[in-house]
């Protein structure tokens, strides 16, 4: 299932900064909610902890498919692999990084008097915006900008987090493999495979706003999404995060713009490319694309593979996008 990301979008010129000396001043509690924004903590809550443990089974019907002309066909009488994990996760440490991510947006708006007051203002805001795994990004013609989720702010935010739980699947692929009808040792791609499966099993769920009223541009933290689920953009980070937490290859998020303000978002890892794989090309090297939005609806197991891309954006070269490295 394919999952479109939203995208705020603000006037540089005019929502965010209101007057330019003349006429009628604001309201004088105009720059009163940027200026207590600007207070408010640059780090979420420290909180007391609270672990819980969860456990996390998925089917993968890989050693069940053979494919004849492109077509994938299974074989029911195979058994498909069975794969469990246990996680310890600190859920109030995540709710607290939920609750920090984000901004309100009636804070972000600022008045001025001078095009100095107004560049000083912008400062301050960005860089306020970007401890809340924010930023806005200019349109071509720098007549707008674009409000947008810091995705390396998110991955390098979990990345301790989620190591222990990457630690698992991949001894869990390697127990897998060994006992296979052919016994191997995982490679990269066997490695990246196995997560982009774990992150099958985490179910898609449209996010909602909070009652917080702060804009996080329909996403949740990975470690919410672990417990909770995600959309396209929530899960494809929650598995980079994954991946870089073991090192085990390079990842870029692919961002997919349409002219209605909505979007999508895939993931793309340095592998070895295999025949059939959908790739692109980042600064000379071949990644290739997951779908991380997918999710194994039926419980059967018969997961998308890596390289395969939803029908709906297969054209997505033809549309604007964006390549976002995630170190």
């Amino acid at each position: 299932m394919l999952v479109l990301i939203q995208s705020t979008i603000l006037a540089l010129t005019a929502a965010l900064a209101v007057q330019v000396g003349g006429g009628q001043a604001p309201p004088k509690d105009y720059n009163k909610k940027f200026d207590a924004w600007l207070k408010t903590p640059d780090e979420p809550a420290k909180v007391k902890s609270k672990i819980i443990k969860r456990t996390f089974t998925w089917l993968d019907a890989t050693p069940s498919i053979t494919y004849r002309d492109g077509v994938k066909y299974r074989d029911p009488s195979i058994k498909p692999w069975n794969f469990s994990i246990q996680a310890s996760v600190n859920e109030a440490q995540a709710q607290s990084i939920e609750k920090h991510f984000g901004v309100p947006m009636d804070a972000i708006q600022f008045s001025f008097t001078t095009p100095e007051d107004k560049l000083r203002c912008q400062r301050l805001e960005e860089e306020k915006l970007a401890h809340h795994g924010m930023q806005v990004t200019p349109s071509a013609d720098g007549a707008m900008g674009i409000l947008e989720a810091n995705y390396e702010w998110l991955v390098e935010g979990c990345r301790d987090e989620v190591q222990p739980i990457a630690q698992s699947i991949l001894r869990e692929t390697d127990r897998v493999l060994k006992e296979s009808d052919a016994p191997r040792v995982a490679t990269a791609r066997d490695k990246v495979a196995a997560i982009f499966r774990f992150i099958q099993s985490i179910p898609y769920e449209t996010i909602t706003d909070l009652p917080d009223g702060k804009d996080r541009c329909g996403m949740r933290t990975p470690m919410i999404t672990l417990l909770k689920g995600g959309d396209c953009d929530s899960k494809s980070t929650l598995m980079a995060a994954l991946i870089r937490s073991k090192k085990i290859a390079d990842v870029v998020m692919v961002t997919i713009k349409m002219k209605d303000g909505t979007g999508h978002a895939i993931i793309g890892v340095r592998v070895d490319v295999q025949r059939g794989d959908q790739t692109i090309t980042y600064k000379g090297q071949k990644y290739v694309l997951a779908e991380a939005a997918t999710t194994d609806v039926a419980h059967d197991g018969n997961l998308a593979d890596l390289g395969e891309v939803g029908e709906e954006w297969k054209d997505f070269r033809s549309r604007p996008f964006d390549v976002i490295p995630l170190r």
